[in-house]
């Protein structure tokens, strides 16, 4: 008798020890949904935002379009509001002279950076300025508007900013000053090279 109860507790326990890790693996499988479920209504929440920031560059050309303004069919195939280029391709533009086309280098860095160093040529508005000077500094009828800062990104936010004022010729240096590779002038550039004292020179098409 004492054998039988025995086997029926060691019964009783297994079966317990079961229903312990089912209930166990049912509460990690619980969990498991729920988080599911969190990451799956954050990206439906954020797909809104999203649509919304793919659509804005197209509404904005359109909105160029209307108003008889030539808009590149570049940047409105990769839904973008300014073009991007490398140092070595803008190296090119200003190396090559034209009287045929024009660029207007602007520098939105600080008044600092700026005297240190900077492109020959180049316009200093700072970025926390660009939006009370650009309309009477800032030529819409240049070729290309070439906008750089230290590193790519003041110069980021420069770009969106003027494209969205209806500049349709903006070009962001990639990596800034980092990765530009030209002549510089200012008190820390050693040398100077004089490019164009206008930032007036010729340019490849790009787009």
């Amino acid at each position: 008798m004492d054998s039988l109860a025995f086997i029926v507790g060691i019964v009783g326990l297994c079966a317990a020890s079961v229903a312990l890790w089912s209930v166990r693996r049912l509460h990690q499988e619980v969990l498991r949904l729920k988080r599911e479920q969190y990451y799956l209504e954050q990206k439906v929440g954020a797909l809104p935002g999203k649509i919304e920031s793919a659509v804005e560059p197209l509404r904005i050309q359109t909105a160029l379009l209307a108003r008889g303004q030539r808009v590149s069919d570049t940047l409105i195939r990769n839904g973008q509001l300014y073009y991007e280029i490398s140092g070595d391709d803008a190296v090119q533009w200003l190396v090559q002279p034209s009287p045929s086309s024009n660029i207007f280098v602007l520098d939105v860095r600080t008044n600092a950076e700026y005297a240190k160093q900077r492109i020959p040529g180049a316009k200093l508005i700072p970025v926390e300025d660009l939006e009370m000077r650009y309309q009477t500094e800032l030529p819409i009828e240049s070729d290309k508007i070439l906008v750089y800062c230290a590193g790519g990104d003041r110069s980021r936010l420069a770009c969106d900013f003027l494209s969205r004022q209806n500049y349709p010729n903006i070009y962001l240096l990639k990596n800034g000053l980092q990765g530009w590779m030209g002549p510089m002038e200012g008190d820390s550039s050693g040398s100077l090279i004089q490019i164009s004292s206008k930032s007036r020179v010729s340019s490849p098409s790009v787009g």
